[in-house]
């Protein structure tokens, strides 16, 4: 356990202590079994909002970040909810209301922070759902730039191959740049093909002089997957 959570048990620790003496000290006049049950209710409210303020909300490990889709939901429950309460217990000691009739009313408030918690989690499972579809849209873009640039290391690092192939090659590299990430089924198989084709240029380029045509031709493979991948 880190200094900071250290101190911040105890400054939750000490709050409720506070509360508890408050609450003792001038609530004498309240029923005992009211003056428990909003000292019960004011001690979680304190609780939640110094770990929320004190704990990271949005988790930095994460990069869907959904804590931050959260957010809004999050605070807005945290804050109707506890000004409901906070009204309950006032208007409680004020108007001397039943101690049935708060304790209903306290489960019902407690009943829509599960609520709104449930729609803070819903909200969260959205944002990475977005995060993760918004990835595998990329995945593929992504693959093509990585094998394409690995390949062009080995071209540059053989010197072997014809420069007018390597000039080709160069201008497919660039290309990619200008290809549109796609989810689409066509889109991933042309991915795939380019990928194979990459693979297949790795084996010829062992014997550059020997499998020149063979190369021109694989590289004209090249360029019609490309351009047929542009359409998607």
């Amino acid at each position: 356990m880190s200094a900071k959570d250290i101190f911040s048990l105890f400054a939750i620790l000490l709050g409720c202590a506070l509360i508890i003496g408050g609450f003792i000290i001038f609530g004498e006049s309240l029923e005992l079994k009211v003056q428990i049950l909003d000292i019960i209710v004011s001690c979680l409210i304190f609780t939640i909002f110094v770990v929320f303020f004190f704990f990271p909300v949005v988790k930095l490990n994460n990069p869907a970040h959904k804590e931050v889709g959260m957010l809004g939901i999050r605070l807005t429950t945290l804050n109707l909810c506890s000004l409901l309460s906070i009204g309950l217990i006032f208007f409680g000691i004020v108007c001397d209301i039943p101690f049935k009739y708060q304790l209903m009313g306290q489960f019902v408030i407690v009943f829509l922070f599960l609520l709104g918690c449930i729609a803070t989690l819903h909200s969260g499972e959205k944002v990475q759902r977005i995060y993760e579809k918004e990835q595998k849209t990329v995945e593929g873009k992504k693959t093509l730039r990585y094998v394409m640039d690995d390949f062009m290391d080995d071209v540059s690092a053989s010197q072997q191959m014809e420069e007018s192939a390597v000039g080709r090659l160069r201008a497919i590299q660039e290309s990619i740049r200008y290809i549109t990430p796609s989810l689409n089924a066509e889109a991933k198989n042309f991915d795939y093909m380019f990928v194979q084709s990459i693979e297949d240029l790795k084996v010829l380029m062992r014997n550059s002089t020997l499998n020149k045509d063979k190369i021109s031709e694989k590289i004209d493979h090249l360029e019609r997957i490309l351009a047929r991948r542009k359409k998607y």
